[in-house]
């Protein structure tokens, strides 16, 4: 790209009116001096924002500002992991000096859970395909996140009224200490997949690390059942696309259930505490004490 002079940024852009990003926002002019934003894609006060910019020859990336110097080690891992993961996942293409501000590739295309039901069928299988693309790159990530880290987490942030049924979910969970570690997403789930044409590219590896490979896999089926608690998909159609991911993974050395298990405990507990839907928590507890398989919604 040719970043060759002054950002093209408003004064009262989220990522300058920000106190906590503010100090950090001149290193976009490090690493995309010419970059001209185009939509505000995520802002977390105090924490971090992403942004979509566009350079003079119409070339797309983001710009990524964060509250702590978190830019140089995702701009490190993402680098390991690019000669092994091609375009299915994000090109790291810059971080400046301080650490803050990373700049990667723009993934052009729909997000996986928009698609209509039969796109979303199409792009289940490589969905899971290149998922164990990831997890099978031969690299090993400069960070870990394992059981004990995901559970120290869930308790931490579950929801007082869930604590119970948590700590039981957790305790059931023991031999998934055992389980290897892979480069991992480790945020994996569909709003993490842009399809295009079929293609398939993640996106936001900003938590990437070694963990388990079902946490990943749990994680993202998990999301799927909830979506279709939430009546955003129907059962057929969740199930359809819950078989098609794990045929395009295959075999995998993972408790999977359990993994869904402690994703979807968590995901109960931020129905009621992110979105105040106390009526799809209820719906996604009863799915966790579902009795069945592990791939199908009824």
């Amino acid at each position: 790209m040719n970043w060759a002079a002054r950002p093209l940024w408003p004064a009262d852009h989220p990522i300058f009116q920000d106190p906590a990003l503010a100090d950090w926002s001149g290193g976009i002019g490090e690493v995309a001096p010419n970059a001209a934003p185009l939509q505000l894609l995520r802002h977390v006060p105090g924490r971090r924002a992403a942004a979509q910019v566009c350079d003079p020859e119409g070339m797309f990336a983001v710009v990524k500002v964060f509250a702590s110097p978190r830019a140089r080690g995702n701009y490190r891992r993402l680098t390991a992991l690019h000669d092994h993961l091609g375009d299915s996942f994000p090109t790291p293409l810059g971080s400046d000096i301080s650490g803050h501000v990373l700049l990667v590739s723009w993934a052009v295309g729909d997000v996986y859970d928009s698609l209509d039901d039969a796109d979303f069928f199409g792009a289940a299988y490589e969905i899971g395909r290149t998922l164990r693309g990831l997890h099978r790159a031969p690299v090993q990530l400069d960070r870990t996140w394992t059981l004990e880290d995901e559970i120290r987490q869930l308790k931490r942030r579950i929801p007082e009224n869930l604590a119970v049924l948590a700590s039981e979910i957790a305790a059931r969970s023991d031999h998934l200490a055992l389980e290897p570690m892979v480069a991992a997403h480790r945020d994996c789930h569909p709003r993490q997949v842009v399809v295009s044409n079929g293609a398939v590219r993640w996106i936001d590896l900003d938590d990437a690390a070694m963990a388990p490979a079902g946490l990943d896999l749990g994680n993202f089926i998990a999301h799927l059942r909830r979506d279709n608690v939430q009546g955003l998909r129907s059962a057929q159609a969740t199930n359809q696309a819950i078989a098609a991911v794990l045929d395009g993974y295959g075999p995998i050395d993972a408790d999977l259930h359990a993994w869904e298990q402690l994703s979807l405990i968590r995901l109960a507990g931020l129905a009621a505490s992110r979105h105040g839907r106390s009526d799809w928590q209820r719906d996604i507890v009863a799915v966790i004490d579902r009795t069945g398989t592990t791939t199908m919604v009824h």
